[in-house]
């Protein structure tokens, strides 16, 4: 799975500490916010909203952190996200 965020982004924060503390094996994409890399081309692809977080797993992307959260949370069968 890829996790498309930014270490600054507050919605990007909590899946990066729920994905480590869960032994969760990211490939994580950073995205340059400050350098407007979300508005690239190769970015818009990704997400036409040119927002961060994305978690891809296959052909499946999700947008939002809390839902991202509760995928991860179902995915591995944690307890730690109601």
């Amino acid at each position: 799975m890829k996790l498309y965020y930014h270490p600054v982004s507050t919605t990007s924060r909590p899946i990066v500490l729920f994905a480590t503390e869960s032994g969760i094996d990211l490939d994580y994409q950073v995205v340059d916010l400050f350098t407007g890399e979300q508005y690239k081309p190769e970015y818009s692809a990704v997400n036409p909203s040119h927002q961060v977080p994305v978690l891809e797993d296959g052909d499946f992307r999700l947008t939002e952190s809390s839902a991202i959260l509760k995928y991860l949370a179902e995915k591995t069968r944690s307890p730690a996200y109601p």
